[in-house]
């Protein structure tokens, strides 16, 4: 409704800017033909004249008028999104979500705060068969990290159905509580995909450092040794490293 009453007054302003131009074009493009004429130019040429330089303002106008409501638009919707950003949760990619986790690092450093880090597989179990359905666990791990991560949480697809994820100020004992509540949406949670029923298995290697030797690479290496451990296995389990 909004778009369509914004797209109603670009239309009225587009209308009053065609009507202004086509006013003032009735009322000065004869006297400038007439003032033409008096160089000496044929009515014809002078008349061809006066709607070029006619054309060629108009269309000066026409681009400053547009350029100006794209950059207004542009800076509607920008502050649009910062006064009403979306609530939906959104995987971070590999460059923010390394970025992101550094300066979370150093926050924990300095202030000595504990963090933990988890590295979680959802396998997706038919016993009729089974193909690539990773968009589809994708989609339904995300609807539900939603309601189960905390805001300050980062969490990153990697390989195939794994997600690494890191908690700040976050004891292993908290962690493990993140990682309990995405169980109890998420293990043994059926999915139908065309013909096929899927079961979804939950794997998960936690660990965490303390404040003063904490390392990014390290703590992710721990957290994947912890999950393979237990990634060959059938059911849902957690491990810990360590």
């Amino acid at each position: 409704m909004n778009k369509m009453a914004t797209l109603g007054r670009y239309k009225i302003l587009w209308a009053l800017m065609g009507g202004v131009l086509l006013t003032s074009a009735a009322a000065w493009l004869p006297i400038l033909i007439e003032e033409l004429g008096r160089f000496g130019l044929p009515h014809t040429w002078a008349a061809e004249t006066a709607y070029g330089l006619f054309f060629i303002v108009a269309a000066g106008v026409s681009y400053v008028f547009v350029r100006e409501l794209i950059k207004a638009k542009l800076q509607t919707e920008r502050c649009g999104e910062v006064l009403h950003p979306s609530t939906a949760f959104e995987l971070h990619d590999k460059q923010l979500f390394h970025s992101m986790a550094q300066k979370q690092i150093l926050l924990a450093k300095r202030n000595k705060w504990p963090v933990c880090m988890a590295a979680l597989y959802l396998q997706p179990v038919s016993e009729s068969g089974s193909r690539d359905v990773s968009r589809e666990v994708k989609e339904l791990a995300v609807k539900e990290f939603e309601t189960t991560v905390r805001g300050s949480d980062l969490v990153v697809s990697f390989t195939r159905n794994e997600y690494l994820m890191f908690f700040p100020n976050c004891t292993l004992e908290k962690g493990k509580e993140v990682i309990d509540r995405i169980y109890r949406r998420l293990a043994d949670k059926e999915m139908t995909i065309g013909d096929k029923v899927y079961r979804i298995e939950c794997k998960c290697g936690l660990t965490s450092m303390k404040p003063d030797a904490v390392d990014l690479k390290a703590l992710s290496e721990r957290a994947f040794r912890a999950l393979d451990r237990i990634k060959g296995k059938s059911g849902n389990y957690k491990e810990v490293y360590g």
